[in-house]
């Protein structure tokens, strides 16, 4: 019995799950969240922050789906390149993102989803684009192992974080620049 407690101790972190950050309703997953900024911001202050936050994130394949200043909701489709890490943790691999950012802005707040993601990386020799949700489905990677899914996932989610931080502090300070 009293080796029965190290041993479950030491188990522990090799069954335990990594927390990902994006939501997920029944087969439907993103990024999203309401965020509250100065009241004194109104829609066109933070439809120009989030015009700046499309500039600043500095990526050459960026087309705007939507784009109406008075009602403060920017929508843009994003694709860029990516790595995850090799299973030994030494290299990298090379995969594609491709994902749209909607902002809505309101007075002393906004709203921001980034979905359809779609992931692509080669997987069995082809290279072809994966749903977030196929690739969440097949996370896997046994009880010591760290399979192939989650390592993109892991990959794919600081880069979201990232870019959510960069969001954050952009449409908190007022842009006059811009």
């Amino acid at each position: 019995m009293k080796y029965l407690l190290p041993i479950l101790v030491f188990l522990m972190p090799f069954v335990s799950k990594a927390q990902l950050n994006y939501k997920v309703e029944d087969r439907y997953l993103y990024y999203g969240e309401v965020v509250s900024v100065d009241t004194s911001f109104t829609v066109a202050d933070l439809y120009k922050n989030a015009k700046l936050f499309v500039v600043k994130l500095a990526l050459p394949d960026v087309k705007t789906l939507t784009d109406d200043p008075a009602g403060g909701t920017l929508n843009v489709a994003v694709e860029e390149p990516g790595t995850y890490k090799t299973e030994t943790g030494i290299g990298t691999i090379p995969m594609k993102l491709k994902y749209n950012i909607k902002i809505e802005a309101k007075q002393g707040r906004y709203r921001y989803t980034i979905d359809n993601i779609m992931i692509n990386y080669t997987d069995d020799g082809r290279s072809v684009d994966h749903p977030l949700y196929d690739v969440d489905k097949g996370k896997g990677g046994g009880i010591i192992g760290n399979g192939e899914r989650k390592r993109i996932l892991k990959s794919m989610d600081a880069l979201f974080m990232r870019k959510i931080e960069l969001l954050k502090n952009t449409m908190k300070v007022r842009s006059d620049s811009f």
